[in-house]
């Protein structure tokens, strides 16, 4: 600040001294213009002597008169010697402050008169017209310590020091005490303003020291009070704690880890500060330990201790830091064991929160199980917002600042999902539409995490075998059955395939209708994969020359790939589709004498030697190869042996053919036409046998 002159006279002559001050009432640098007067009185002096000439006293003699008029300056600087970019002006700024602590204000109060002044001293809140803006709170009063020293800075002379008479050299005053100095002589002053407890970061406090010389009092001069201003801001560490952890853990392994980061930082704020001596603690949540529980398990770059204790039954790290400067960081890393037993429900996960301890005077360490506030720590950084007592603004903290605290979440997945289920059925060699076989594969969900959704998507394939290529499964849309967890009510939906006409289907929170699935297949619940299976030529299944061959088989593949986090393995189930339908067998036996019928165990299908005007029996027998549990009845079947067969060599016995059928089956109806023999109309049951048997004679005579 630049300083405003001034003169003040009361007399004509001779005692002049000078002060400067600046346009405000807390300006302090002096000027070395102008004075005032105190009326000291000019020094007259006059010499005599006498004599005597030859033994005779002579008249004594008296010299002129002689006048000295005395010149008393009075002046005196008051200036902050704290260095905070300006050394040497009247005010001092930003110091650093802590709530509960004290700041050290340094001053030196110079006499540049000619004439020893006496000052009153006084440490005051913020009364005087500031220049800054309006403080949070006022520094109060303060005792003053001083040591008195030449203006230069040097020590007092020896014969300064004596002329300091009852002046103490060193010592402390006072709120309002008063100091002497002689022309040419400083006091440094200092003292130490407190900051009160309840104060929070950037908090602004502003004070004043003053010094009042008597001189300039005792002649009503004004401007006799200069004033230094001391400005004092709260500057504390902004801690910003940013864990990371695994974010998604497979409980189905055999040990199942968390791996964590936490990065402890001292962000950088305009009233930040260095961090000393506070301790960064993890409570590990129920469920987690450490894999040997020992220090041995943490990892900590950069200075810092670790070590392990017990809280409620939790491990927990503690890792006392000894100082964090300003935008430094610490970062701890280390790995944790997971009992799956404490993770069991749904969709779980676990939230892992780190803190920081501090104290604004002394250290934290060792930390307590249960810290007290005020006692054993004054700052509390957590990264559960819920619990923290930072003492900064909110703006720096939480709300969006440099201080936001990120907590380390990881979610747990038990996915347990696969297909099941391998089924054989059997279809005729042509099954049309009607007769195709329909396979059912369950997926089931044994797991705890919701499956068929978009998180956790599944894929399912149906894949022909290749071993038969009459037969194969139906590609297009396939009839899905879930049966909800607790045997809930089933619900059948249909499920187009990924690309139309194909037999790729996928599971997710869109293809599956939100009704019915309003979260995916839940664990425990079971979805039905029902798909056809077809044999000949589906739209002609009447062709021969595309049917399956009775007794052939095929297989198809089901395969289920589960996507999306912590997928488990791809599984799959084969199917099996037997060629089921018509078998047709003939035998025949020698009847000798034409006389009637014969043993069974005399059907053979091998070559007979025969006699003119002896017979031969004839049997037919259709089988249905398909089985009881699954097959099908064969309807409508005719069995037909044409007369041409024998009719050169042998003649039909006129009212010999004859059908029969096994239990559960029909027989046909048997019967003669201009070309062949018939046995029509069988029904003929899963593993029943149809015969038609008829007798010829062997001709005479041919």
């Amino acid at each position: 600040m630049k300083p405003n002159s001034f003169k003040y006279s009361v007399l004509a002559v001779g005692v002049v001294a000078a002060m400067g001050i600046s346009t405000a009432a807390n300006a302090a640098t002096p000027n070395t213009t102008g004075g005032i007067s105190a009326g000291a009185a000019p020094i007259t002096n006059v010499a005599t002597a006498n004599y005597s000439v030859a033994g005779i006293a002579q008249p004594n003699v008296t010299s002129n008169i002689v006048t000295v008029s005395v010149s008393e300056t009075a002046n005196f600087a008051l200036v902050s010697t704290v260095d905070d970019g300006s050394i040497g002006n009247d005010t001092a700024v930003n110091r650093t402050a802590t709530p509960g602590g004290t700041t050290t204000f340094t001053h030196a109060l110079t006499n540049t008169g000619n004439v020893t002044d006496t000052y009153t001293v006084n440490t005051t809140g913020n009364d005087s017209a500031l220049v800054t803006a309006a403080p949070d709170y006022a520094l109060g009063t303060a005792p003053v310590t001083f040591t008195i020293v030449q203006a230069d800075g040097t020590a007092l002379t020896p014969a300064q020091r004596t002329a300091l008479g009852t002046q103490a050299e060193t010592g402390t005053l006072a709120n309002g005490g008063t100091i002497r100095l002689q022309p040419g002589t400083r006091a440094n002053l200092s003292y130490e303003a407190a900051t009160p407890d309840d104060r929070n970061g950037n908090d602004k406090g502003v004070g004043t020291l003053t010094a009042t010389s008597t001189f300039f009092t005792a002649n009503n001069a004004p401007g006799a009070t200069l004033v230094n201003e001391n400005q004092t801001i709260v500057r504390l560490p902004t801690f910003k704690i940013t864990k990371t952890a695994t974010s998604t853990v497979d409980l189905t392994v055999a040990n199942p880890q968390i791996a964590y980061s936490i990065v402890v930082t001292n962000a950088t704020t305009d009233y930040s500060t260095a961090a000393t001596d506070f301790v960064i603690r993890d409570v590990l949540p129920a469920g987690l330990s450490l894999p040997s529980g020992t220090a041995s398990d943490v990892t900590v770059t950069g200075a810092g201790t670790a070590t392990i204790s017990t809280i409620g039954g939790r491990q927990a790290i503690n890792v006392a830091v000894a100082n964090l400067a300003v935008g430094a960081s610490r970062t701890i890393t280390f790995t944790v064991n997971v009992d799956k037993n404490q993770f069991t429900a749904a969709n779980s996960s676990v939230t892992n929160n780190a803190e920081v301890y501090d104290k604004f005077i002394g250290p934290v360490s060792p930390l307590i199980a249960a810290p007290v506030l005020g006692t054993d720590y004054d700052i509390l950084d957590s990264t559960d917002s819920t619990i923290g007592v930072t003492r900064i603004p909110d703006d720096a903290g939480e709300g969006n600042g440099a201080g936001i605290d990120s907590p380390g979440v990881t979610n747990f997945t038990r996915r347990a999902v696969v297909v099941s289920n391998p089924t054989t059925k059997e279809v005729p060699p042509a099954s049309g539409t009607a007769s195709q076989a329909t396979h059912s594969t369950l997926i089931t969900n044994s797991g705890q995490d919701a499956e068929g959704t978009n998180a956790n998507p599944l894929t399912f394939t149906i894949a022909d075998g290749g071993n038969n290529l009459a037969v194969r499964p139906v590609t297009g849309p396939v009839s899905a059955t879930y049966t909800p967890p607790g045997n809930g009510a089933p619900v059948t939906i249909t499920l187009q395939p990924t690309v139309a006409g194909g037999n790729t289907y996928t599971l997710n929170s869109t293809t599956l209708p939100t009704a019915q699935f309003p979260n995916g297949i839940a664990p425990g619940g079971i979805l039905a994969i029902n798909y056809n299976v077809s044999s000949g030529n589906v739209a002609a299944p009447a062709t021969v020359d595309d049917a399956a061959a009775v007794g052939s088989t095929e297989t198809s593949v089901v395969t289920l790939t589960p996507a999306g986090i912590n997928p488990p393995a791809v599984t799959s189930v084969t199917d099996t589709t037997n060629v089921r339908g018509l078998t047709l067998v003939k035998s025949q036996a020698l009847d000798e004498t034409c006389s009637g019928t014969v043993a069974a165990s005399t059907f053979v299908q091998t070559a007979l030697e025969a006699k003119p005007d002896q017979c031969i029996i004839y049997r037919i027998q259709a089988t249905n190869t398909s089985s009881a549990a699954l097959g099908f009845n064969l309807n409508a079947l005719t069995i037909s042996d044409l007369l041409s067969n024998f009719s050169a060599g042998a003649a039909l016995v006129a009212g010999s053919p004859a059908t029969s059928a096994t239990a559960s089956s029909t027989a046909g109806i048997a019967s003669t036409s201009a070309t062949a023999v018939l046995g029509s109309n069988y029904t003929i049951a899963p593993q029943g046998v149809g015969t038609l048997t008829f007798k010829i004679k062997i001709k005479n005579a041919r």
